[in-house]
C-alpha cells in the first residue's frame, strides 16, 4: 500500500496546478507613461539621422504601408530601403505631438497621430504624415514597431 500512495502523492503533482515549482510572476501592466516613452525612443531615432538607430526601431518581420508605395512593404530588409530614402531627406527635427495610445496588453500597444518632419541643413523643408505604429515588446526586452502605417492627411 506504501508504493500505491507514493504513486499516488507523485502523480498529484504531475498534474496542471499542481506543481511545487515557483510560478512565473505576471507581466506588470503597461502604462500610458510607458508607451510614452517607448515613442519618444522611436522620435529620437527618427531625428538622429543614423540609419542603423532607425532600423532598430523595427521587427525583423515587420509589415508597413509608406504614402508613396503603392505596395505592402515587408521584413527589415525592405523596410531599410525605405529608411535609407527617409534618412538621405535629412529631416533632422522630428515631433509626434498629441499620441494616442491604445494598450493591448503588457507587451503590445498601438500608437498613432502625426508626424511633423523638419529639415534644417541646408534649404529649410517640412513635411507632415498620419502615423499608425504596432509596438511589440520583444523577447530581449526591447519594443520594435511591427506595423506601420503612413499616409498623408488631406488637404483641407
Amino acid at each position: 500500500m506504501r508504493v500505491v500512495s507514493f504513486a499516488l502523492v507523485l502523480a498529484a503533482f504531475s498534474l496542471p496546478g499542481c506543481s511545487q515549482q515557483p510560478t512565473a510572476q505576471a507581466a506588470q501592466p503597461l502604462t500610458q507613461a510607458d508607451a510614452q516613452a517607448v515613442l519618444d525612443t522611436f522620435t529620437e531615432a527618427l531625428g538622429s539621422m543614423d540609419l542603423q538607430k532607425v532600423d532598430d526601431m523595427y521587427a525583423s518581420d515587420v509589415v508597413a504601408f509608406d504614402p508613396g508605395k503603392a505596395e505592402r512593404i515587408g521584413g527589415k530588409v525592405a523596410l531599410h530601403v525605405m529608411n535609407a530614402q527617409y534618412v538621405d531627406m535629412k529631416f533632422n527635427q522630428v515631433e509626434m505631438p498629441d499620441p494616442k495610445f491604445q494598450i493591448l496588453g503588457p507587451d503590445l500597444f498601438i500608437a498613432s497621430g502625426t508626424i511633423h518632419f523638419t529639415g534644417t541643413d541646408g534649404k529649410v523643408k517640412e513635411g507632415e504624415v498620419r502615423y499608425t505604429e504596432v509596438f511589440q515588446k520583444q523577447p530581449d526586452g526591447n519594443w520594435q514597431s511591427i506595423h506601420e502605417h503612413l499616409d498623408y492627411p488631406p488637404k483641407t
